[in-house]
């Protein structure tokens, strides 16, 4: 497997929002809410876009405080988190990103709601700074955010990565695989795997194992021969993601 991105139809949804946010007018709200479910690909598309424009990357914990926050964003600023209170910290953290001109992205942004001060010093370094703020969580994360008020307004950019589709999964064959995958093979693929690009992943990985063992440079679905793509089954009661039908 190559250890490539595939620009798929979220990635290329990404990058356009970031875009957007970078480029934005005075009086513009910069923030921006990444949001999807499990298996969407929102860690590796972020990962790439943070290597792109040199973002500032921290990834939020349960055991979170707003001290700690703040002393994780002074890290990676290069910074030593200092013992002077939260209010100096968050200056600094505002005045260094401001100077740098750099993006802060926040991971695992669900854990944020749980106090609200954390959410309170995102958007006071938002407003100092003047640079892009943007958060990452898990499907539902938009619903708590378009509940607060003085979050949401300052969010100008809602990107929700969606199940793959079909042009997708081909991209993703065509960037990842060593091994060529037929379209009745990344049917059935995509089908079992509700458009996951985590577990489509998976999938092909098993595919390519089996086809270089036997020397297969293309597979389709007659060699396949209904072969489970996955080791595994989903544990009972796993959610089902919907995806619109691939008939076009």
């Amino acid at each position: 497997m190559r250890n490539e991105l595939a620009v798929v139809s979220n990635v290329t949804k990404l990058r356009a929002a970031y875009d957007s946010l970078a480029a934005r007018g005075r009086g513009v709200p910069g923030m921006a809410l990444v949001h999807g479910f499990t298996g969407a690909g929102k860690t590796t598309a972020i990962a790439w876009l943070v290597n792109q424009v040199q973002g500032l990357y921290v990834r939020a914990a349960s055991t979170w405080t707003p001290a700690s926050m703040l002393g994780e964003m002074l890290i990676e600023l290069g910074l030593t988190p200092s013992h002077r209170g939260s209010a100096a910290m968050m200056k600094t953290v505002a005045d260094r990103i401001a100077a740098t001109g750099r993006a802060l992205f926040v991971d695992e942004a669900d854990y944020l709601f749980s106090q609200s001060k954390m959410l309170d010093s995102l958007r006071d370094i938002h407003d100092v700074s003047g640079s892009p703020v943007v958060l990452i969580g898990m499907e539902g994360i938009e619903s708590r955010a378009a509940g607060r008020k003085q979050l949401a307004r300052r969010i100008s950019q809602w990107v929700e990565f969606l199940p793959a589709d079909r042009e997708d999964t081909r991209t993703l064959a065509h960037t990842v695989c060593e091994v060529e995958l037929a379209d009745d093979l990344l049917q059935e693929l995509h089908e079992q795997t509700n458009g996951s690009v985590g577990l489509m992943v998976v999938g092909m990985a098993r595919i390519e194992s089996l086809a270089k063992a036997n020397d297969w440079a293309v597979v389709d679905a007659d060699i396949w021969e209904g072969r489970p793509f996955f080791l595994s089954v989903p544990p009972r009661g796993a959610k089902v993601i919907p995806i619109p039908s691939m008939k076009r």
